[in-house]
């Protein structure tokens, strides 16, 4: 068979052929957050849809199966030795998920030490069960054992994806080639061999070995999970023998057997050589390999690139690749070996979104298939991200999120995570919105996660989630958890509102319809932007109250190359937030100060598609921020004092004194983030405390007092105080926390001076710093 070599093949065995996996999780991992209450006592029973295995904990699988891609009954033939521990005492009876039209026949024999047990399929509801009796009952949980299932049957093709379907294709001589690809994401793994259907008890590690026809070089070839460790040919039989060690679900597993050309490459993560492999099916024009090993030969740079941002490739110690011939999807996202249709060998987009997969839906597996999104979300999100991350890709990453954006705006009566009642079986998912949703909407939200955290927070989130979930499985809570870990901020509100739910659930609790915006902005002073929420209305149909999430918008310059984009938190009632490096604390008042490198002319809503939002923005001439005219007298905390269109600023605002009349005098401690003081203008301390949280700009000044304190926490900049009399240039205190820079432009008295050793002060020459 023609073989094509870039670089080196690189197998290793890492457990010896009779060996268990000694990996850390022997165990259905707990639900699911980091936040969960710890675990204790006995472990949980199945959380599968079909309820198998509850009393058992499954371990390892050494899987031996027999097809012939020429036998035109597309019998399958296997022994399942499955190693599990006990979670329960008293365990007489044990439970798999196995097709009854397909295997309830005579071939099939469970063998428990060697004694056959007595078995059955249940008579009506889900009927696709094999209950196994055991011959003497295992008193003790926590006893690891095993039973040996042998069965043969045909597949029946009985969901969405077909299960294990026969397949053919014409080569360029006009012949017809036979081959076998599996397909069993949702409920199709049930349909070709026996398996405990539970995304939280992940097979720890398997043996797969799988026996096809053979006469010579012409003949068939075996894809799999994990390593190839042997391929040995008694007569005219060959049985290739792979292992994986890391932990899978049931779903993932995989068998291809076909005319396969194969090639090899290999990408270095971190310390390692990973092999990486493609199987292409034999006989096509050149162009055929040609054209597909060029697409697929590009997915090296972005197993790297997202390995980057989200942490190793995951299986880094068996493999990465893609196999052809799939069927009923472009690309399948079977542990360690994506299988890709033939049409979809050079779509870069799916190729990127199979192997996002690997991190997402395979390393890190969604609990049930209610959060399916956190599979199919994060993969859609990742034929954006690859080409941002490798630009030698060559498409847009803007193009693919408009094209989610649009898709999942037109979804809008579809929440993107799924109720018990449509998770009953693979064409309730699929075959209805939900099945679009999964991709689009979940798409956008990872994308608005993006939005509100900035990429460093954003990408340290999802590491520390594949790390600590690493081989485990997860719902939203899960994800929602790590979040919240990172920005110090609770998105529960947000998760409710653009997700729907958690877990198993008869109904959404939000996740339906989007928000519709009008944003009020204004440039009241060179470089400085003022923006606020007018309205938000919702499409028809939501189940949403109010959307808390995040607004983008673009200010843009009078200039060619002026612009930038900005990212706000909106809480509702008027509350927002900083957003785009983390979520700063919520303010009332309804606006957000900006200072800009330029000063703005034009504000365009989201025209990034980084949001599931649309919206417009206008400009509000009023809209000045919290800005000091002291039309009333000097206190701080009188409205009548300030721009009308804000009132009183909350904690931690940008402030600009602009007096008209009286200067501001603090009748108590205030701290605001950046604070403007104009030319000739002053603010008084008076005997209390100002915090400066951010930067002081402007030319006016301060006025302090032997009682007054002063706190500079940001990057501050120029200090000036007013010099009229020695009261008015005192300070009680002076404190410069980390990171702050002060030029101090004035003398000033002061009693105490705290510098942090991070903190920079600068004296102007001629200036007299005084302390006591």
């Amino acid at each position: 068979m023609k073989q094509y070599f870039i670089g080196a093949c690189f197998l290793s065995l890492l457990i010896s052929s009779n060996a268990i996996s000694q990996k850390t999780i022997h165990h259905p991992p707990q639900l699911l957050s980091p936040a969960a209450t710890p675990f204790t006592g006995q472990q949980p029973t199945s959380t599968g849809n079909s309820g198998t295995g509850a009393n058992i904990n499954v371990l390892f699988h050494r899987a031996n199966w027999s097809v012939n891609p020429n036998n035109p009954d597309n019998n399958i033939t296997g022994s399942v030795t499955t190693y599990f521990n006990t979670i329960q005492s008293n365990v007489s009876v044990i439970n798999f998920d196995l097709n009854k039209s397909s295997f309830n026949n005579p071939a099939l024999l469970v063998k428990y030490h060697g004694i056959a047990c007595s078995t059955n399929f249940p008579s009506s509801g889900n009927v696709n069960v094999l209950n196994i009796t055991l011959p003497s009952t295992i008193t003790a949980s926590g006893t690891m054992d095993s039973v040996v299932i042998d069965y043969s049957g045909t597949p029946v093709q009985s969901g969405f994806s077909g299960g294990f379907p026969l397949l053919h294709y014409t080569d360029q001589f006009g012949n017809i080639q036979n081959y076998i690809l599996t397909l069993s994401e949702s409920y199709e793994d049930r349909d070709w061999w026996p398996c405990k259907a539970d995304m939280q008890d992940k097979i720890d590690s398997m043996d797969i070995n799988i026996t096809v026809p053979w006469k010579g070089t012409d003949t068939f070839w075996v894809a799999s999970n994990g390593i190839l460790t042997d391929s040995a040919i008694t007569d005219t039989l060959r049985t290739f023998k792979y292992k994986t060690r890391y932990p899978m679900a049931s779903y993932l597993v995989c068998l291809g057997a076909a005319k396969y050309n194969r090639y090899y490459s290999s990408v270095t993560v971190g310390n390692t050589v990973v092999p990486v492999y493609w199987y292409l099916l034999a006989g096509k024009q050149a162009s055929y390999y040609t054209s597909a090993l060029f697409a697929m030969g590009k997915m090296n740079a972005v197993v790297q690139a997202y390995g980057s941002k989200l942490g190793d490739y995951p299986f880094k110690k068996e493999k990465h690749g893609y196999y052809d011939g799939l069927s009923g999807a472009g690309g399948m996202e079977h542990q360690t070996f994506s299988a890709i249709a033939p049409g979809s060998l050079t779509s870069l987009a799916t190729l990127d979104h199979e192997l996002m997969h690997q991190w997402f839906g395979d390393n890190v597996t969604f609990a049930t298939w209610n959060d399916l999104w956190l599979a199919e979300g994060f993969a859609r999100y990742g034929e954006a991200l690859a080409p941002e991350l490798v630009p030698s890709l060559g498409y847009s990453p803007y193009n693919r999120r408009n094209g989610m954006k649009n898709a999942a705006l037109g979804l809008s009566s579809t929440s993107l995570w799924i109720p018990n009642s449509n998770i009953v079986n693979s064409n309730t998912i699929w075959n209805s919105n939900y099945g679009s949703a999964v991709y689009e909407r979940g798409g956008m939200v990872v994308s608005m996660l993006r939005s509100i955290c900035g990429d460093a927070k954003f990408f340290q989130a999802l590491t520390n989630y594949q790390t600590n979930m690493a081989g485990r499985a997860a719902n939203a809570d899960s994800l929602k958890q790590y979040f919240n870990d990172i920005l110090d901020t609770d998105l529960s509100e947000f998760f409710n509102d653009y997700v729907g739910g958690s877990g198993n659930a008869a109904t959404a609790v939000g996740g339906i319809g989007n928000p519709v915006y009008q944003i009020k902005w204004n440039s009241p002073d060179a470089n400085k932007l003022m923006l606020g929420v007018q309205s938000q209305t919702k499409t028809t149909g939501s189940n949403v109250t109010y959307f808390n999430g995040p607004v983008v918008v673009r200010a843009t310059g009078s200039e060619l190359g002026q612009d930038t984009t900005i990212s706000f938190f909106d809480w509702g009632n008027g509350n927002l937030s900083y957003a785009g490096n983390g979520v700063s604390t919520p303010m009332s008042g309804n606006v957000l100060s900006y200072e800009l490198s330029f000063t703005p002319v034009d504000i365009v809503y989201d025209d990034s598609a980084r949001t599931l939002s649309t919206g417009s923005a206008f400009m509000d001439i009023e809209l000045k921020g919290y800005t000091w005219y002291g039309t009333a007298d000097t206190d701080w905390f009188n409205s009548a004092n300030w721009a009308s269109c804000c009132g009183v600023p909350p904690g931690n605002a940008d402030v600009t004194i602009a007096t008209v009349v009286n200067p501001p005098i603090l009748p108590s401690s205030v701290s605001v983030r950046n604070l403007t003081i104009n030319s000739g203008k002053f603010i008084s301390i008076a005997g209390n405390t100002l915090t400066i949280n951010g930067s002081i700009t402007g030319t006016g000044t301060i006025t302090g007092s032997a009682n007054s304190s002063l706190i500079l926490n940001g990057k501050t900049g120029t200090i000036a105080f007013s010099q009229g009399n020695g009261s008015e240039r005192s300070l009680q205190s002076l404190t410069i926390n980390s990171g702050s820079r002060v030029l101090l432009a004035t003398d000033v008295e002061v009693t105490n001076i705290n510098i942090s050793p991070a903190a920079d002060l600068t004296v102007l020459s001629g200036v007299n710093l005084i302390t006591h």
